[in-house]
Parts: C-alpha cells; sequence; structure tokens
C-alpha cells in the first residue's frame, strides 16, 4: 500500500487570539482512496475531525474510521494533557470535509481563562485518522504559542 501524506498551512499564526485562526489538514492517498485530517483552532476552542473520500464508490457507502486526538500544553515545566477517540462508520464524499471526530471548547479539556480563552503557553495538537479496512491513516499536527495573558 502506498500512501503519500500532505499537509497544508492554512494559516499562521502566533497564537489563537490572533486575527487568523491557526488550522491544519492532512491526507494520506491510495490510489482512488484519500483519508483526511484536520485541526482548526478558534478563540475558545477547537474542532478535530476526520473522514475519507473515495470517487469510484457510492456516496451512500460507509467504512469504519477511528478518530484519536491529543491536546498538550505545556507553560514552563508544568504539562497538561488530554486525549480521545472514537470509532464510528463514516458516509463516503463528506460534504465540507472530514466530519467524525471532536468539537471542543477550551473549557472542556481544562485549558481555559476564565472568560473561556486558551491560557497562555505551548499548545501540539494532533488528530490521527485510521481507515480500518485499508488500514490508511493521515494525522495532522498542529502547534502555536498563546501569549495573551488570561
Amino acid at each position: 500500500m502506498i500512501g503519500i501524506v500532505g499537509t497544508a498551512m492554512l494559516a499562521a499564526a502566533a497564537g489563537a487570539s490572533a486575527a487568523v485562526n491557526p488550522g491544519t489538514f492532512a491526507s494520506a492517498r491510495d490510489g482512488q482512496l484519500t483519508v483526511s485530517s484536520s485541526v482548526l483552532v478558534n478563540r475558545k476552542g477547537v474542532e478535530m475531525m476526520g473522514g475519507w473520500i473515495n470517487d469510484s464508490q457510492s456516496c451512500t457507502t460507509r467504512r469504519r474510521l477511528t478518530v484519536k486526538i491529543a491536546i498538550s500544553r505545556t507553560r514552563g515545566d508544568v504539562g497538561t494533557g488530554f486525549g480521545q477517540q472514537v470509532t464510528s462508520l463514516v458516509e463516503n464524499c463528506a460534504e465540507g470535509g472530514p466530519n467524525l471526530g471532536f468539537q471542543l471548547r477550551a473549557s472542556d479539556v481544562g485549558m481555559a481563562c476564565p472568560d473561556g480563552t486558551w491560557r497562555p503557553g505551548r499548545y501540539d495538537f494532533s488528530t490521527n485518522t485510521l481507515h480500518r479496512a485499508r488500514g490508511l491513516r493521515a494525522i495532522a499536527d498542529l502547534f502555536f504559542r498563546e501569549a495573551d495573558p488570561c
């Protein structure tokens, strides 16, 4: 099986509160099958999703995906981590991109200021999407530093 993994940086930003929110997509391809992962950060949260598409199959075709996510925040010598995963049948031809995964608020993962924005520190996000039948995997990694105080 041949997989080509590529990532495209959608926006480069110094922090989540910058004018442009940081985000990234990754895809892996094997023949007509493409598996995708995304990380899209906003001021108070993050969307971490996976999906698949294969133009040779009908849009109602379903395949089992596993999406694992990891979020870590480091400030000085102190680190905090969060992880979760979901496995489900997902239809081909997802409109709008990857659609299985998580939409989380900074407060959901214990990394929020009192106003709900991301706390200061270095953040590392990873979305790992596995197409279970073919073993094809796409991993989107994103890091940024939030410098604004709470």
